[in-house]
């Protein structure tokens, strides 16, 4: 008997600090719009199948919440745009328009606050401005320098619809305006532009309430509502790469992770994106199979079938 209990506290003190030493599940977080969503459900999905365990935190709020939520621990990754964290979240003045070099800034940056940037995806989700393709093509009106000219020509007239974070970026309404040659509270009063929820934006474009709206470049509703994206002449816009963004200590627990998400950036051009948008946006499909059906179609599932 004695020896018995000898040797189920033996077997006690094996067995506890390896459960005591598990390790934690990652928490994959996401910004609140479809692409974001797509995004973290695309990470989140890819670990499972590589065995990585995970916490699904998508849809967990703005840029602020997530990056406040990543800072304290609360989260371990999320993708962030190139062009939010450079001009958003560190402040910084200078708009970079080179791809490469704009995601070095950002990466060594953030190396001071021991979060890592991982390989950047292809596409490029700028702001856009969008018009009902026949109304610009009555106004003869193809880019924001024609839109700029036409404001100029007919002050107050103009009606817009934007996101309550693009009204107030600096690299959002205020300071294309300004980019552009248009005074605010003049040229366009406050009371012409609404703000609003971006997918509303859009709706308000084409059903005529507003003559132009914000959108991002891979939105999939442009193509379905019949609008044009007003080409960005002068370059107003900086470049909007994302990337998996991750704390250096979740590295260190799995070093696998960097690998694994690394692959996830060469296979998402703009189209590709703009169609996952659409899949969600306008065929009704749900963000977390769409991002399943992507990841076996570029081969990234490598689990066998049962």
């Amino acid at each position: 008997m004695k020896k018995l209990v000898l040797l189920l506290t033996a077997l006690t003190f094996i067995v506890l600090p390896m459960s005591a030493f598990a390790k934690a599940p990652v928490k994959v977080a996401s910004k609140d719009f479809t692409e974001q969503v797509i995004l973290g459900k695309i990470m989140v999905n890819l670990l499972k199948d590589r065995g990585i365990p995970v916490e699904d935190r998508t849809s967990l709020g703005g840029t602020n919440v997530n990056r406040e939520a990543l800072e304290q621990g609360q989260i371990d990754i999320y993708m962030e745009y190139t062009g939010t964290a450079w001009l958003s979240l560190f402040k910084k003045n200078e708009v970079v328009r080179d791809a490469i070099g704009l995601y070095e800034k950002v990466k060594a940056e953030d190396a001071k606050n021991n979060l890592v940037w991982l390989a950047p995806a292809m596409f490029n989700n700028t702001y856009a401005i969008t018009m009902k393709a026949e109304t610009a093509d009555q106004l003869g009106i193809k880019t924001l320098s024609d839109w700029a000219e036409w404001i100029k020509s007919n002050p107050k007239k103009m009606t817009v619809a934007v996101g309550a974070e693009f009204y107030s970026r600096v690299d959002g309404f205020k300071g294309m305006m300004e980019y552009y040659g248009l005074e605010f509270g003049n040229d366009i009063p406050d009371s012409s532009v609404s703000k609003m929820v971006i997918p509303l934006a859009k709706k308000a474009v084409r059903d005529g309430i507003v003559m132009c709206g914000m959108a991002f470049a891979t939105d999939g509703e442009i193509k379905d509502y019949n609008l044009i994206v007003l080409e960005d002449d002068k370059s107003f816009f900086p470049i909007y790469n994302p990337a998996p963004v991750v704390r250096a200590s979740v590295l260190e627990q799995y070093p696998d992770l960097k690998f694994i998400l690394n692959e996830i950036g060469a296979s998402l051009d703009t189209a590709t994106m703009t169609r996952l948008n659409f899949r969600v946006n306008v065929n009704g499909e749900k963000p977390d199979a769409v991002a399943k059906n992507w990841l076996n179609g570029v081969g990234l599932i490598i689990k066998k079938q049962k």
